[in-house]
């Protein structure tokens, strides 16, 4: 525990308490205590909206406590109001490389964006545009290529995603609150939140076991925080608190604010109150007339409160604390008995009597004592937020942080998403080649860097305040890329004779229904189709022929799958089917049956035992048609006169 004295301010609606607080003895000492009311209705429900104003209230209550002290006050402890936490559940995801292992870093960065996801999420939800600094997230769970999984350190997979719950202060609130005590000459040395600072003191940790409500019931806001199971379990506010009562009885008799306002205050210490009207009149009534006067806005006010309560709680509690300058209105505690439906002895204003182990001004008492003193003991436990000044990128970036605080913290800050240091994998390509699926990879992406004060650092490095970040993105990966020619195996040209004429077929690769060659990019989602011409089936498939039939291949039946190469003669249709003809030979018939496209001269030695030499006394071969010399390829018609015959 910190020996050095600690300078605690609650900075509420009506007023600023300020103490200084030095371990003690048996517990903790309060060096001096000073409270001044604003001037002005500087603040809204627990908001600060004047700025020199409550400056002017801060810088009041430390020049009274250095008179006291005779020493200079440089940093003070401080709160936020309770009205301002906000909670928000995000996802976030990230494509990697299935080659490299999951690390810690690619966790943190995850874990922020997730975070970051949460911030965007109240930055767009209505029409509320402030910034927020983030107070702590939990992560709900992790997944991996869709499936849940407790650790993601280490695995190898495709995406990777997670679900954290954030919590958040707007910036605004903290940005004003830092604002007014540096007018004030002042720097904040911590932060933490009313609720949390009322319940260190009012709420010990031996009572957390037990289903307690404290309230503390403010002039603005009242914040609730519920304990149970050794813990506090939540926080929540009603934006209704002693203003209300103090505006209903202005409104009822005719007052302005602050007269209004001195009235409430005699309520519970004279029997009969003396006050001045906006006309003018004097008028003087007994205490129990105005407690009744307020009995509407007081049982409002319980009803708001309660249904708070049981929203959060899901049922009555076992007890209420009501703490803070509120919590003093006649009738509250009954009031608010009766809305929960508990005995009245189960709601109780818990002053700073209550408190054990805390000395030293006596000026400072009641249960509007409770907050203060909670500050200052959570400042000097060190379990307050830290306000830290770091630049990043060349920029000054503030930040709550708790003990320690991570680069992943300070990017958060600064609005830099934690993924821009790992650089994503390029886009892959997934293409159909002829009905099955083939994927194209890009390439990883190259890592960034991250330097504290010029020395590399990881994303879970501690800094300290006044160090500078430097960020450097990492590099995305580049798409993948590629040509038909890288898909499509190479088809050479075929060049065949086709039912007697030559043909030259070139190969065909359609993409997407237009006809591409090898040097075509490739598309992603592209559906390519090829036929290699390969087959006598391909071949006819290309020349738009018919499979059925008969199909001669060299002159030999073939069925569609026989292969095909170059230089091949193929016949088809009536060509292939054959012809049958009756000619005269040397004065005798003869029937020709042939399967081709025309009967030649040739075709007659298939019928015939005619001598390939010439017989003994003969050396000249005859060949003629209708009387006239005939070659082996002279075509033949029915009825044509064949003469065949060796002469002398």
């Amino acid at each position: 525990m910190a020996e050095s004295p600690v300078f605690a301010l609650d900075v509420g609606t009506r007023k600023v308490a300020g103490l200084v607080l030095v371990p003690g003895k048996k517990g903790y000492h309060i060096r001096a205590a000073a409270i001044v009311e604003h001037q002005q209705r500087a603040m809204l429900d627990g908001q600060i909206h004047d700025i020199p104003q409550v400056a002017l209230a801060i810088q009041a209550v430390k020049e009274q406590l250095e008179k006291k002290l005779r020493m200079p006050l440089k940093e003070a402890a401080v709160a936020a109001a309770g009205r301002a936490l906000k909670t928000e559940r995000a996802t976030a995801g990230e494509e990697i490389s299935p080659a490299t292992e999951i690390s810690s870093q690619d966790v943190l960065a995850l874990e922020a964006a997730a975070v970051q996801e949460a911030e965007k999420r109240l930055l767009t939800a209505g029409e509320n545009q402030a910034a927020y600094h983030c107070v702590g997230y939990s992560v709900v769970g992790y997944s991996l290529d869709g499936h849940p999984i407790g650790n993601l350190v280490g695995q190898r997979g495709r995406r990777i995603a997670t679900e954290v719950i954030a919590t958040f202060l707007p910036r605004v609130v903290v940005d004003s609150l830092v604002a007014s005590l540096q007018r004030a000459g002042l720097s904040m040395a911590s932060l933490t939140l009313e609720p949390i600072a009322a319940s260190a003191v009012a709420v010990p940790a031996a009572m957390r076991g037990l289903n307690l409500v404290l309230v503390d019931i403010g002039a603005g806001t009242s914040d609730i925080a519920i304990t149970g199971q050794g813990t506090i379990t939540g926080y929540a506010m009603v934006p209704s608190a002693g203003d209300e009562i103090t505006e209903a009885l202005a409104e009822a008799l005719l007052l302005d604010f602050h007269t209004a306002e001195a009235v409430k205050r005699q309520l519970l210490k004279n029997d009969s109150i003396t006050f001045t009207d906006i006309v003018g009149q004097k008028r003087t009534l007994p205490a129990t007339a105005i407690v009744e006067v307020i009995k509407p806005a007081v049982v409002e006010l319980a009803r708001q409160i309660a249904n708070q309560i049981i929203l959060l709680n899901g049922r009555a509690p076992q007890a209420v604390l009501l703490v803070g300058g509120g919590s003093l209105t006649p009738g509250l505690p009954e009031a608010l008995a009766g809305q929960l439906e508990i005995p009245p002895d189960r709601v109780a204003v818990r002053g700073r009597e209550v408190l054990n182990g805390i000395s030293g001004a006596k000026n400072l008492q009641g249960p509007q004592a409770i907050t203060p003193i909670g500050i200052a003991i959570t400042a000097l436990k060190q379990e307050g937020l830290g306000l830290a000044r770091v630049i990043v990128n060349g920029r000054p970036v503030h930040f709550l942080a708790g003990q320690q605080v991570t680069v992943t913290q300070a990017l958060l800050a600064a609005g830099i998403p934690a993924r821009t240091l790992y650089g994503r994998p390029g886009k892959g390509l997934g293409v159909e080649v002829n009905g099955r699926l083939t994927f194209l990879r890009g390439q990883p992406g190259q890592p960034g860097t991250v330097l504290i004060n010029n020395s590399p650092a990881t994303l879970d490095a501690t800094v300290k305040p006044g160090d500078e970040i430097q960020v450097i993105p990492g590099r995305d990966g580049a798409d993948a890329c590629g040509t038909v020619g890288d898909l499509v195996p190479e088809l050479a040209p075929l060049t065949i004779t086709f039912n007697g004429r030559q043909v030259t077929l070139e190969p065909l690769i359609i993409m997407n229904d237009n006809q591409v060659d090898y040097n075509t990019p490739l598309e992603d989602k592209a559906s390519i189709t090829y036929e290699p011409l390969d087959t006598v089936a391909h071949v006819l498939t290309r020349l738009g022929e018919p499979l059925e039939g008969t199909i001669l291949l060299n002159g030999q039946p073939v069925r569609p799958e026989a292969p095909i190469k170059d230089g091949d003669n193929l016949v088809t249709g009536v060509e292939a089917a054959g012809q049958v003809i009756t000619i005269i030979l040397n004065g005798r018939p003869l029937t020709l049956k042939v399967q081709a496209a025309e009967v030649l001269f040739a075709d007659i030695f298939n019928y015939l035992d005619f001598p390939s030499t010439p017989p003994p006394g003969r050396k000249r071969l005859v060949m003629e048609v209708n009387g006239r010399p005939a070659e082996f390829t002279t075509p033949l018609a029915a009825g044509d006169q064949v003469t065949l015959r060796w002469d002398p």
